[in-house]
């Protein structure tokens, strides 16, 4: 009789245990209260605060989260990146910002996680802090290491987004940055445009504005052209005489495969300043070119230096 019993009080706790599960198995909908922190890029500022009011919602979870949540001493904080253009600032409160519920109902969501399902915010409007901080606009340096195919190259400078960024620090370590590095980029045996995003080398004791950019290298096929090109003064004053030798000089350049049929002899300029040549102690000047398209390369001269003779008219 007493192991009946036993046996019986034995199922009995079974079925209960087993209903408990199943009970908290299932998905009901509750409140929760959670502390929040919300990030954010405001230039000038600290870049994280503490909402002073507890983020308070309405969302479904399963019982298990729920009871779990209901006996936690400290409820973690829900973090979240709230962009500049959501801020709104108090017009009467010194570093006082403030966010509406409804602009980040699915930031909340996905800090959340797949524990809980967000219906809805209660708490209406968040109330933050975000003091001014120093700071300075830094260019970015793009470091790389690229190699072309045979016949392409690239005529224009890497393109970066954004150039410059803002970086935040104590004013001792401000003073001291000139400029910000990207993360080594390695390309190589390019035969057409590339694009990419990489990351920036943070100065110790900084915070950058943001921690990549784009980048985009131009890569054109190129040809090389080679023209005859008479070398011209400039500047000459009245009853003086500049004269070159050699008056005519080979250049030699790379361009763009498509321009190639638009530049002539015609369209380039070999030009000796009279004032930059007097400047000069051994009566030798490089010529300046001018008049050539924007996108040419490895410019050559032969020869490189022309002499110059200054004579009297009479």
């Amino acid at each position: 009789m007493k192991r009946s019993r036993l046996v019986f009080l034995l199922c009995i706790i079974a079925a209960f245990f087993l209903w408990v599960v199943y009970t908290l198995s299932n998905e009901y909908t509750s409140y929760f209260r959670f502390p929040l922190e919300v990030a954010t890029n405001l230039e000038g500022r600290t870049d994280l605060s503490q909402a002073d009011n507890t983020l308070f919602v309405r969302g479904t979870a399963r019982g298990f989260y729920i009871i779990r949540h209901a006996w936690r001493k400290k409820v973690p904080s829900i973090k979240i990146f709230a962009d500049k253009t959501l801020m709104r600032e108090y017009p009467d409160r010194k570093d006082q910002f403030y966010l509406l519920a409804d602009n980040i109902h699915n930031l909340v969501n996905d800090a959340l996680g797949n524990d809980l399902q967000l219906e809805t915010i209660l708490t209406d409007t968040i109330h933050l802090e975000y003091g001014q901080v120093h700071y300075r606009k830094v260019p970015v340096r793009f470091i790389s290491d690229i190699s072309y195919k045979p016949q392409y190259m690239s005529f224009q400078p890497v393109r970066i987004y954004p150039d410059s960024v803002l970086v935040y620090a104590g004013e001792p370590y401000l003073e001291m940055i000139e400029e910000v590095k990207t993360r080594k980029v390695s390309l190589g045996n390019l035969d057409q445009t590339v694009e990419g995003i990489t990351r920036l080398e943070i100065p110790v004791n900084t915070r950058l504005s943001q921690t990549e950019v784009t980048y985009e290298v131009m890569v054109k096929r190129y040809v090389e052209l080679s023209f005859e090109v008479a070398v011209t003064t400039r500047n000459v004053p009245y009853r003086r005489e500049l004269i070159i030798l050699p008056d005519v000089v080979t250049l030699q350049f790379r361009c763009p495969f498509e321009e190639a049929a638009n530049i002539n002899a015609r369209s380039l300029a070999l030009v000796v300043d009279y004032n930059e040549f007097t400047k000069k102690d051994c009566g030798k000047i490089i010529p300046s070119l001018e008049g050539a398209p924007a996108m040419i390369s490895h410019v050559l001269l032969t020869p490189q230096f022309v002499d110059g003779i200054i004579q009297n008219r009479y």
